[in-house]
């Protein structure tokens, strides 16, 4: 068993995807999840308050009023491209494993600070190679994935008012005539616009374009 970080959280052609690099291993592990876990996920990723709890927020609460640890979460299965997990939290002394989907584990490790394991035959199994670029991490190998990154770091350096927006073409790409300063307001404008109304696809272009300003 590997202890494992969450690389980036991406979005394919098949909808989000969390990837997950094990230590020492020049493998990382996608996990395919739906849109309220990855909403939950980018959040915590963020530092971003929702304004109203979500679920995972919920069960963190619980478990903080309730004296309960998460003291780590482990996915431990795999099975075609179905993965299995479990929560190991302590309650009364007592440590008790619980089945959980990765996709709620790995929100909830989030909210607690607890680490990420996966065991060494799942990596092996389901783990593959990726290649990185300025703006995408490509699959070797033709894995039928195409991936929009969203950088990790340069998202913590936004506040927690500023994250995701959605975009009119037409007033995205006036943005290109304006000077760099505009350009910034602007699209950090239309990133704020997105993250209220959860348009997260909208929300990883405008951060893609801030950070290409930045450069």
């Amino acid at each position: 068993m590997v202890e494992a970080k969450i690389l980036n959280l991406a979005i394919t052609d098949k909808g989000f995807v969390v990837i997950l690099k094990p230590e020492k291993s020049d493998k990382v592990v996608p996990i395919s999840i739906a849109y309220l876990e990855a909403q939950s996920i980018m959040a915590s990723l963020i530092g971003y308050k929702i304004e109203r709890p979500l679920t995972h927020d919920i069960v963190s609460s619980i478990f903080q009023n309730c004296g309960i640890r998460l003291i780590n979460v482990i996915i431990d299965n795999v099975h075609i491209d179905t993965f299995f997990s479990k929560l190991v939290i302590e309650h009364n002394g007592k440590n008790i494993f619980i089945d959980s989907r990765p996709s709620d584990a790995i929100a909830l490790s989030l909210k607690s600070k607890a680490p990420i394991f996966i065991e060494e035959h799942v990596v092996d199994k389901a783990g593959i190679v990726l290649e990185d670029n300025d703006t995408l991490m490509k699959v070797k190998d033709s894995i039928p994935f195409t991936y929009q990154r969203f950088d990790r770091e340069d998202l913590k350096e936004t506040s927690s008012e500023n994250i995701f927006t959605k975009k009119e073409p037409e007033e995205y790409n006036n943005t290109n005539t304006k000077d760099s300063k505009k350009n910034k307001e602007e699209l950090q404008r239309l990133l704020d616009q997105a993250v209220k109304e959860e348009r997260y696809e909208d929300a990883a272009k405008y951060r893609d374009e801030l950070d290409n300003l930045s450069e």
